[in-house]
Protein backbone atom coordinates (compact mmCIF):
# COMPACT_ATOMS: atom_id res chain seq x y z
CA UNK A 1 0.00 0.00 0.00
CA UNK A 2 2.88 2.12 1.01
CA UNK A 3 4.63 1.62 -2.43
CA UNK A 4 2.75 3.92 -4.70
CA UNK A 5 2.90 6.55 -2.31
CA UNK A 6 6.57 6.62 -2.05
CA UNK A 7 7.17 6.20 -5.78
CA UNK A 8 5.14 9.57 -6.02
CA UNK A 9 7.73 11.04 -3.92
CA UNK A 10 10.36 10.44 -5.74
CA UNK A 11 9.39 10.47 -9.42
CA UNK A 12 9.84 14.46 -9.28
CA UNK A 13 13.65 14.26 -8.20
CA UNK A 14 14.38 11.52 -10.86
CA UNK A 15 12.61 13.38 -13.27
CA UNK A 16 14.93 16.65 -13.02
CA UNK A 17 18.12 13.88 -14.42
CA UNK A 18 16.02 13.51 -17.53
CA UNK A 19 16.30 10.19 -19.45
CA UNK A 20 18.94 8.60 -17.21
CA UNK A 21 16.55 9.85 -14.15
CA UNK A 22 13.50 8.13 -15.57
CA UNK A 23 15.72 4.85 -16.32
CA UNK A 24 17.05 4.93 -12.68
CA UNK A 25 13.17 5.53 -11.62
CA UNK A 26 11.54 2.57 -13.55
CA UNK A 27 14.64 0.13 -12.22
CA UNK A 28 13.92 1.45 -8.97
CA UNK A 29 9.86 0.58 -9.35
CA UNK A 30 10.00 -2.45 -10.75
CA UNK A 31 12.48 -3.60 -7.74
CA UNK A 32 10.78 -2.28 -5.29
CA UNK A 33 7.49 -3.63 -6.49
CA UNK A 34 9.16 -7.02 -7.23
CA UNK A 35 10.20 -7.46 -3.45
CA UNK A 36 6.39 -6.87 -2.28
CA UNK A 37 5.21 -9.55 -4.19
CA UNK A 38 8.12 -12.07 -3.90
CA UNK A 39 6.88 -13.24 -0.36
CA UNK A 40 3.54 -14.22 -1.66
CA UNK A 41 5.00 -15.72 -4.83
CA UNK A 42 7.42 -17.82 -2.31
CA UNK A 43 4.47 -18.93 -0.09
CA UNK A 44 2.49 -20.53 -3.03
CA UNK A 45 5.25 -21.73 -4.52
CA UNK A 46 6.37 -23.54 -0.76
CA UNK A 47 2.52 -24.27 -0.59
CA UNK A 48 2.78 -26.40 -3.76
CA UNK A 49 5.31 -28.56 -2.76
CA UNK A 50 2.69 -30.55 -0.79
CA UNK A 51 0.67 -31.64 -3.82
CA UNK A 52 4.57 -33.80 -4.90
CA UNK A 53 3.41 -37.24 -6.25
CA UNK A 54 6.11 -38.84 -4.32
CA UNK A 55 4.98 -39.87 -0.74
CA UNK A 56 6.01 -37.49 2.00
CA UNK A 57 6.18 -38.47 6.04
CA UNK A 58 4.43 -36.10 7.92
CA UNK A 59 7.81 -34.31 9.07
CA UNK A 60 8.38 -33.55 6.13
CA UNK A 61 4.84 -31.96 5.33
CA UNK A 62 4.94 -29.93 8.41
CA UNK A 63 7.89 -28.36 7.79
CA UNK A 64 6.59 -27.33 4.43
CA UNK A 65 3.96 -25.76 6.04
CA UNK A 66 6.18 -24.16 8.62
CA UNK A 67 7.99 -22.47 6.18
CA UNK A 68 5.07 -20.90 3.77
CA UNK A 69 5.19 -17.91 5.96
CA UNK A 70 9.19 -18.60 7.02
CA UNK A 71 8.93 -18.96 10.84
CA UNK A 72 12.01 -20.89 10.76
CA UNK A 73 13.49 -17.98 9.42
CA UNK A 74 12.08 -15.46 11.29
CA UNK A 75 12.90 -17.40 15.07
CA UNK A 76 16.31 -16.75 14.08
CA UNK A 77 15.86 -13.20 13.25
CA UNK A 78 13.94 -12.85 16.29
CA UNK A 79 16.82 -14.31 18.51
CA UNK A 80 19.23 -13.07 16.81
CA UNK A 81 17.76 -9.27 17.24
CA UNK A 82 17.09 -10.19 21.14
CA UNK A 83 20.53 -11.85 21.55
CA UNK A 84 22.27 -8.26 19.91
CA UNK A 85 20.48 -6.49 22.96
CA UNK A 86 21.90 -8.85 25.16
CA UNK A 87 25.55 -8.39 24.08
CA UNK A 88 25.19 -4.52 23.77
CA UNK A 89 24.05 -4.70 27.37
CA UNK A 90 26.97 -6.90 28.21
CA UNK A 91 29.46 -4.81 26.16
CA UNK A 92 28.85 -1.54 27.40
CA UNK A 93 28.83 -2.73 31.27
CA UNK A 94 32.49 -4.69 29.97
CA UNK A 95 33.54 -1.14 28.76
CA UNK A 96 32.82 1.03 30.99
CA UNK A 97 33.86 -1.39 34.02
CA UNK A 98 37.36 -1.85 32.36
CA UNK A 99 37.23 2.14 32.44
CA UNK A 100 37.77 1.99 28.28
CA UNK A 101 34.30 4.79 28.11
CA UNK A 102 33.37 6.77 30.65
CA UNK A 103 29.57 6.48 31.79
CA UNK A 104 27.77 9.39 31.42
CA UNK A 105 24.08 9.59 31.58
CA UNK A 106 23.32 9.18 27.94
CA UNK A 107 25.37 5.98 27.70
CA UNK A 108 23.65 5.12 30.69
CA UNK A 109 19.92 5.49 29.94
CA UNK A 110 20.48 4.09 26.57
CA UNK A 111 22.28 0.83 28.00
CA UNK A 112 19.37 0.72 30.98
CA UNK A 113 16.49 1.29 28.14
CA UNK A 114 17.90 -1.89 26.13
CA UNK A 115 18.78 -4.01 29.50
CA UNK A 116 14.34 -3.24 30.32
CA UNK A 117 13.71 -4.29 26.71
CA UNK A 118 15.80 -7.64 26.80
CA UNK A 119 14.39 -8.38 29.94
CA UNK A 120 11.10 -7.71 29.15
CA UNK A 121 10.64 -9.31 25.49
CA UNK A 122 12.43 -12.43 27.15
CA UNK A 123 9.16 -14.01 28.10
CA UNK A 124 7.98 -13.68 24.19
CA UNK A 125 10.42 -14.51 22.44
CA UNK A 126 11.30 -17.44 23.90
CA UNK A 127 7.49 -18.61 23.03
CA UNK A 128 7.71 -17.68 20.07
CA UNK A 129 11.02 -19.31 19.60
CA UNK A 130 10.04 -22.87 21.74
CA UNK A 131 6.66 -23.07 20.05
CA UNK A 132 6.88 -26.14 17.48
CA UNK A 133 4.94 -25.53 14.13
CA UNK A 134 3.53 -22.28 14.00
CA UNK A 135 1.77 -22.93 10.83
CA UNK A 136 -0.61 -25.34 12.65
CA UNK A 137 -2.39 -23.00 15.29
CA UNK A 138 -3.91 -24.16 18.78
CA UNK A 139 -2.48 -27.78 18.36
CA UNK A 140 0.92 -26.72 18.35
CA UNK A 141 0.33 -25.13 21.92
CA UNK A 142 -0.98 -28.99 23.07
CA UNK A 143 0.92 -31.14 21.39
CA UNK A 144 4.94 -31.86 20.90
CA UNK A 145 6.43 -31.93 17.58
CA UNK A 146 6.80 -35.34 17.70
CA UNK A 147 3.23 -35.49 17.73
CA UNK A 148 2.07 -33.19 14.74
CA UNK A 149 4.50 -35.10 12.74
CA UNK A 150 2.43 -38.52 13.11
CA UNK A 151 -0.56 -36.72 12.60
CA UNK A 152 0.03 -35.84 8.89
CA UNK A 153 1.08 -39.43 8.21
CA UNK A 154 -0.30 -40.97 5.34
CA UNK A 155 -2.37 -37.56 4.48
CA UNK A 156 -1.77 -37.08 0.60
CA UNK A 157 -3.18 -33.35 0.15
CA UNK A 158 -5.06 -31.74 -3.25
CA UNK A 159 -5.95 -28.16 -4.19
CA UNK A 160 -9.52 -26.69 -3.91
CA UNK A 161 -10.87 -25.77 -7.54
CA UNK A 162 -12.79 -22.22 -7.47
CA UNK A 163 -14.88 -20.38 -9.84
CA UNK A 164 -14.15 -17.05 -9.29
CA UNK A 165 -10.86 -15.75 -11.00
CA UNK A 166 -9.64 -13.72 -8.28
CA UNK A 167 -9.53 -17.00 -5.88
CA UNK A 168 -8.34 -18.90 -8.63
CA UNK A 169 -5.15 -16.61 -8.70
CA UNK A 170 -5.01 -15.59 -5.10
CA UNK A 171 -6.82 -18.08 -3.16
CA UNK A 172 -4.85 -21.73 -2.75
CA UNK A 173 -6.69 -24.16 -0.64
CA UNK A 174 -5.85 -27.70 -0.10
CA UNK A 175 -7.10 -30.25 1.77
CA UNK A 176 -6.59 -34.23 3.01
CA UNK A 177 -8.66 -36.21 4.61
CA UNK A 178 -8.31 -34.98 8.11
CA UNK A 179 -7.09 -31.49 7.28
CA UNK A 180 -7.51 -28.26 5.70
CA UNK A 181 -4.57 -25.93 4.89
CA UNK A 182 -5.93 -22.06 4.70
CA UNK A 183 -3.58 -18.98 4.13
CA UNK A 184 -0.35 -21.27 5.43
CA UNK A 185 -2.34 -22.40 8.36
CA UNK A 186 -2.89 -25.82 9.04
CA UNK A 187 -6.86 -26.78 10.40
CA UNK A 188 -8.12 -30.00 11.77
CA UNK A 189 -11.55 -31.14 10.09
CA UNK A 190 -12.11 -33.62 13.58
CA UNK A 191 -11.70 -30.47 15.58
CA UNK A 192 -13.34 -27.82 13.53
CA UNK A 193 -16.75 -27.15 14.78
CA UNK A 194 -17.93 -23.48 13.87
CA UNK A 195 -16.25 -20.83 11.93
CA UNK A 196 -16.85 -16.99 12.09
CA UNK A 197 -15.23 -14.62 9.54
CA UNK A 198 -14.42 -10.70 9.45
CA UNK A 199 -14.28 -9.00 5.89
CA UNK A 200 -11.79 -6.12 5.40
CA UNK A 201 -10.26 -4.28 2.33
CA UNK A 202 -7.66 -6.21 1.43
CA UNK A 203 -8.23 -9.63 3.71
CA UNK A 204 -10.41 -12.24 5.44
CA UNK A 205 -9.64 -13.05 8.79
CA UNK A 206 -11.05 -16.73 9.91
CA UNK A 207 -11.42 -17.68 13.47
CA UNK A 208 -12.39 -21.66 13.59
CA UNK A 209 -13.86 -22.83 17.10
CA UNK A 210 -12.53 -26.55 17.89
CA UNK A 211 -14.27 -28.86 20.23
CA UNK A 212 -12.17 -28.08 23.02
CA UNK A 213 -13.58 -24.56 23.15
CA UNK A 214 -9.94 -23.00 21.57
CA UNK A 215 -10.04 -20.65 18.35
CA UNK A 216 -7.29 -21.16 15.45
CA UNK A 217 -6.74 -18.10 13.54
CA UNK A 218 -6.25 -17.71 9.88
CA UNK A 219 -5.68 -14.79 6.83
CA UNK A 220 -6.49 -15.31 3.50
CA UNK A 221 -5.07 -12.26 1.70
CA UNK A 222 -8.19 -11.53 -0.31
CA UNK A 223 -11.19 -9.69 -0.27
CA UNK A 224 -14.29 -12.57 0.12
CA UNK A 225 -17.54 -11.11 -0.61
CA UNK A 226 -20.44 -11.84 -3.25
CA UNK A 227 -20.32 -14.95 -4.83
CA UNK A 228 -16.37 -15.31 -3.57
CA UNK A 229 -18.29 -15.55 -0.13
CA UNK A 230 -20.30 -18.50 -1.28
CA UNK A 231 -17.68 -20.47 -2.55
CA UNK A 232 -15.65 -20.10 0.10
CA UNK A 233 -17.99 -20.31 3.24
CA UNK A 234 -18.83 -23.58 0.69
CA UNK A 235 -15.36 -24.97 1.69
CA UNK A 236 -15.34 -23.75 5.29
CA UNK A 237 -19.04 -25.76 6.19
CA UNK A 238 -16.33 -28.59 4.38
CA UNK A 239 -14.07 -28.14 7.03
CA UNK A 240 -16.54 -27.99 10.03
CA UNK A 241 -18.39 -31.01 8.44
CA UNK A 242 -22.04 -29.52 9.19
CA UNK A 243 -24.37 -27.16 7.36
CA UNK A 244 -26.92 -26.25 9.80
CA UNK A 245 -26.39 -23.71 12.65
CA UNK A 246 -25.16 -24.09 16.60
CA UNK A 247 -26.01 -21.97 19.48
CA UNK A 248 -22.23 -21.42 20.66
CA UNK A 249 -21.54 -17.60 21.40
CA UNK A 250 -19.34 -17.89 24.61
CA UNK A 251 -19.85 -21.16 25.00
CA UNK A 252 -15.98 -21.69 24.78
CA UNK A 253 -15.93 -23.01 28.77
CA UNK A 254 -18.84 -25.18 28.29
CA UNK A 255 -16.82 -27.01 25.04
CA UNK A 256 -14.06 -27.40 26.89
CA UNK A 257 -16.04 -29.27 30.17
CA UNK A 258 -17.61 -31.41 27.26
CA UNK A 259 -14.50 -31.92 25.36
CA UNK A 260 -12.81 -33.80 28.75
CA UNK A 261 -15.92 -36.18 29.52
CA UNK A 262 -15.05 -37.51 27.02
CA UNK A 263 -11.65 -38.59 28.09
CA UNK A 264 -11.89 -39.63 31.82
CA UNK A 265 -9.20 -41.42 32.46
CA UNK A 266 -6.90 -38.30 30.33
CA UNK A 267 -5.34 -36.56 32.83
CA UNK A 268 -4.40 -33.51 30.32
CA UNK A 269 -5.14 -31.29 27.22
CA UNK A 270 -2.59 -33.38 25.45
CA UNK A 271 -3.23 -36.81 26.19
CA UNK A 272 -6.49 -35.96 25.71
CA UNK A 273 -6.10 -34.00 21.91
CA UNK A 274 -4.05 -36.90 20.98
CA UNK A 275 -6.37 -39.71 22.03
CA UNK A 276 -9.32 -37.50 20.08
CA UNK A 277 -7.09 -37.41 16.93
CA UNK A 278 -6.00 -41.13 16.63
CA UNK A 279 -9.58 -42.19 16.50
CA UNK A 280 -12.86 -41.93 14.60
CA UNK A 281 -14.75 -38.97 16.00
CA UNK A 282 -18.44 -39.17 14.22
CA UNK A 283 -20.26 -40.13 17.30
CA UNK A 284 -18.81 -37.31 19.06
CA UNK A 285 -19.23 -34.76 16.79
CA UNK A 286 -22.79 -35.99 16.81
CA UNK A 287 -23.16 -35.26 19.93
CA UNK A 288 -22.05 -31.99 20.18
CA UNK A 289 -23.83 -30.88 17.13
CA UNK A 290 -27.48 -32.39 19.51
CA UNK A 291 -26.45 -30.47 22.18
CA UNK A 292 -25.70 -27.22 20.86
CA UNK A 293 -28.43 -27.06 18.01
CA UNK A 294 -31.00 -24.33 18.65
CA UNK A 295 -34.15 -25.58 19.62
CA UNK A 296 -36.92 -26.19 16.62
CA UNK A 297 -38.82 -22.96 15.98
CA UNK A 298 -42.47 -23.64 17.44
CA UNK A 299 -44.23 -21.34 14.87
CA UNK A 300 -42.47 -23.57 12.59
CA UNK A 301 -43.79 -26.86 14.65
CA UNK A 302 -47.23 -24.81 14.32
CA UNK A 303 -47.21 -24.16 10.93
CA UNK A 304 -46.24 -28.19 10.06
CA UNK A 305 -49.00 -28.96 12.75
CA UNK A 306 -51.75 -27.02 10.60
CA UNK A 307 -50.80 -28.13 7.45
CA UNK A 308 -51.19 -31.98 8.86
CA UNK A 309 -54.74 -30.85 9.80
Amino acid sequence: MILPIILLLLLESYLDIGWIGIALYAGIAVFLFGVAWTPQLLNQWIARRLLRDEPMSGKQQVQIIEWIHFHPLKKLLIFGLWGFGVVLVLRGIWVTATGKIEMDGELFLFLLGTAVLVVALFQKMRRYICAPYRNIPVLNQILSKNQLELLLDGEHFEPIEFEDEGMKKYLEIYQSQNWMLIGGKLLSKKLALWFTMNRFRNHTSLKVLYLNGMTAKATVDLDIRGDRYKEFTAVLKELIGYEGTLKLYEKEEQLAQKFASFFPEQTSEQDRVAAFLSQDVTLIRQDYIQTFSPPPDSRKKKRSRRERE
